[in-house]
This record gives C-alpha cells, sequence and structure tokens, in this order.
C-alpha cells in the first residue's frame, strides 16, 4: 500500500506551489503595488498554508501509525484523500496568481498543475477513498 507516500508527495506538491506563490505575490507588480499588497491575495496565501498543514499533519499521522506497525487502511485513505485533494486547490490557487504565466509549459506552477493529476488517480481516485473509509469506519467504528 502507497497511499501514505502519494499523499507525501502530493504534500511535496503543495509546499512547492505555496512557495512559488509567495515568490510571486511579493515580485508580481500590480496596480502600482505588488499581488501580496492585496488582502484577497493575502487570504488565499493563508487558506492555501491552511490547507497545506492541514494535509502534513494527516499525512504525518498515517506515516507514524504504519511506522509503529498499527492498522492504517482508514489513516493512510484520509491522508491520500485529504494531501491530493488540497494539493490541487493549492496548485490551482498558484496558477491563478502567476497569471497568464501560469500555464507557459515549463513554468513550475503549470508542472505541478499537470503532476498533481497522476497522483489523484494513483493508489485510487477519491472516490475509492472514501469507500476505503467508509468500510473501515463500519468495520471497526
Amino acid at each position: 500500500m502507497f497511499r501514505t507516500s502519494v499523499a507525501a508527495a502530493a504534500l511535496g506538491f503543495a509546499k512547492r506551489a505555496l512557495q512559488e506563490a509567495l515568490a510571486r505575490a511579493k515580485s508580481r507588480d500590480m496596480f502600482g503595488g505588488k499581488l501580496a499588497d492585496f488582502q484577497l491575495t493575502q487570504a488565499t496565501l493563508a487558506d492555501m498554508a491552511l490547507s497545506v498543514d492541514s494535509a502534513s499533519l494527516r499525512t504525518y499521522r498515517a506515516a507514524w501509525q504504519r511506522d509503529h506497525s498499527l492498522n492504517v487502511m482508514k489513516e493512510a485513505a484520509m491522508a491520500k484523500l485529504v494531501a491530493t485533494e488540497q494539493a490541487q486547490r493549492v496548485i490551482d490557487a498558484a496558477v491563478q496568481m502567476w497569471g497568464g504565466m501560469g500555464v507557459v509549459s515549463g513554468v513550475m506552477v503549470e508542472r505541478l498543475y499537470r503532476e498533481i493529476r497522476a497522483l489523484r488517480i494513483y493508489e485510487g481516485a477519491t472516490a475509492v477513498q472514501q469507500l476505503i473509509i467508509a468500510r473501515e469506519l463500519l468495520k471497526n467504528g
């Protein structure tokens, strides 16, 4: 079972996207200031950071349980689901901050945008993770 590893990879993608978004927000000139000066940009960055942190905690929990030879089926499915879905959101927000440059081939956020799709499918798409989580809940309470 590689769900925890897939979650970790997605988490890495999300962290990189957040770094790229922060750098772009600080450097992109808009309306006489920087993109980072706008409250909406700041709120988006805060949401991105919250998504990354939430996915981190889920992923680390599943990894810890796996390291301690505990049943990790539900936790790994939760980590994979949360990390890949949140990574998609964070990467999408980063592409938005990059504007038209965000979809230029070879730009990091464009690459992340393409690559996160595969991680959302590996080891089962979101619906599969939901079924695993529900089955584990029903089986173990």
